[in-house]
Parts: structure tokens; C-alpha cells; sequence
């Protein structure tokens, strides 16, 4: 299992990861990749980027900002939870992803990036890549 790092900036972000998932598989051999991320408050998705898709991160952070409100009234906080709309935007998102492996690689899609979404940013996120 490799443990990869990140850095977010914002509150709400997509950060592709891919070219850093890609490294940690590529001296590994076995048929698939988990990518799992393991905070309440942050997920893991395959979504499209790319010259043509330059929009859908941004579109998707803005969606789910307007989706889970943060000024709902929101149970959890009476709990002193200062984060409640992250868990919630976690839980529309996915804690990990199998990727198949072909040749040594990702087989990805031609638009497919992996995504670490942040929800409660700026952070410092661990994601853990194990290939099986």
C-alpha cells in the first residue's frame, strides 16, 4: 500500500490526483487499484477533465455546494460538529474506487481523472493506493 499526501486549497475542490495514483501503480503488479481516502469529510470520484472538459470539476463543486446548503439547520452541529454539510457532500461522493489495471496502468477512460473532493478545505488529505 502506498500512502499519498495532498494539500487542498479551497473549501470545496476537486483536485485531480491522477498522475500521482498513476506513480504509486506503476512499479506494482496485480489486476486492480483502490483508491480509498480515508476522512468523513472528503471523497474519491472518476469524473471527466481535459481540454473539453475543463468545466465539470468547477460544475461539480458548484453543484454540490447547492445541493447540501451549509446554513440548513443541521442536527450534528448541536453535537458541536462545526462541519456538518461536509459529511453530508462525502456521503454523495465515495470513500474509495477500483480502477482495473491493464499493461501496469490505470485503465481509465480517454476523460477520466481521479478526484479527491474536498469538502471541509483547505486540508492536508491522505489517500491511500493499494493494488491487489
Amino acid at each position: 500500500m502506498v500512502t499519498l499526501t495532498f494539500e487542498t486549497e479551497r473549501k470545496t475542490q476537486l483536485l485531480d490526483i491522477t498522475a500521482s495514483v498513476r506513480e504509486a501503480i506503476a512499479r506494482e503488479t496485480g489486476s486492480v487499484a483502490v483508491v480509498f481516502i480515508p476522512h468523513t469529510t472528503a471523497g474519491i470520484v472518476l469524473q471527466a477533465s481535459g481540454a473539453t472538459a475543463t468545466g465539470v470539476a468547477p460544475d461539480v463543486e458548484g453543484a454540490l455546494e447547492r445541493l447540501v446548503d451549509e446554513t440548513w439547520d443541521w442536527q450534528h452541529r448541536d453535537e458541536g460538529d462545526r462541519n456538518p454539510w461536509a459529511h453530508v457532500r462525502a456521503a454523495l461522493t465515495a470513500s474509495s474506487v477500483a480502477i482495473p489495471l491493464e499493461d501496469g496502468d490505470a485503465a481509465l477512460g480517454d476523460f477520466q481523472t481521479i478526484f479527491l473532493c474536498e469538502f471541509d478545505g483547505p486540508r492536508r488529505r491522505r489517500v491511500l493506493v493499494s493494488v491487489v
